[in-house]
């Protein structure tokens, strides 16, 4: 089986270049990092459970607002919606991937996100285990996935 990075990064990329028609880069260091970051998030529960988190900046959410959504001048509403429809996307497209089976049976969360307190720092969420940086377009996006098996399929842990 594909390493969990591997998946999430697959995962994203795809969502990203095909719903908001983004290219995804090499890392480097000319990458503009967030200054102010959102995290969106959500849970799937099923043979395996785990958690997407996805932090990426205000700015890009404005781009991926009017790329995925046809918003001109986007507001912060639409920026955090735009978050959510990321992930679930990402979602959507790592549950294939991890399932053992096309019969297992996944639950999913509604995708939330954090903005202002609450939010680990850039530093922070890049420096856990199991994060990734993308490069989308010159922005940094880091995200994470984190899995566990389940005991039983569909409990919430």
């Amino acid at each position: 089986m594909m390493a969990t990075k591997d998946i999430l990064v697959e995962a994203l990329s795809e969502a990203l270049e095909t719903m908001a028609f983004l290219a995804i880069g090499p890392v480097d260091d000319q990458m503009a990092l967030p200054h102010q970051t959102l995290l969106a998030q959500m849970h799937f529960y099923g043979p395996k459970s785990g958690t997407i988190q996805i932090l990426g900046s205000g700015e890009l959410g404005v781009i991926l607002a009017e790329n995925i959504g046809c918003v001109s001048q986007p507001d912060g509403s639409a920026v955090q919606d735009v978050w959510k429809e990321i992930c679930n996307v990402t979602c959507g497209l790592i549950i294939p991937r991890v399932a053992d089976s096309a019969a297992d049976v996944y639950n999913v969360s509604v995708p939330s996100v954090t903005a202002g307190e609450g939010v680990p720092s850039w530093s922070d969420f890049v420096a856990a285990e199991h994060s990734q940086v993308l490069n989308v377009e010159g922005f940094a996006v880091a995200a994470r996935l984190q899995m566990e098996e389940s005991l039983k399929q569909g409990v919430n842990p």
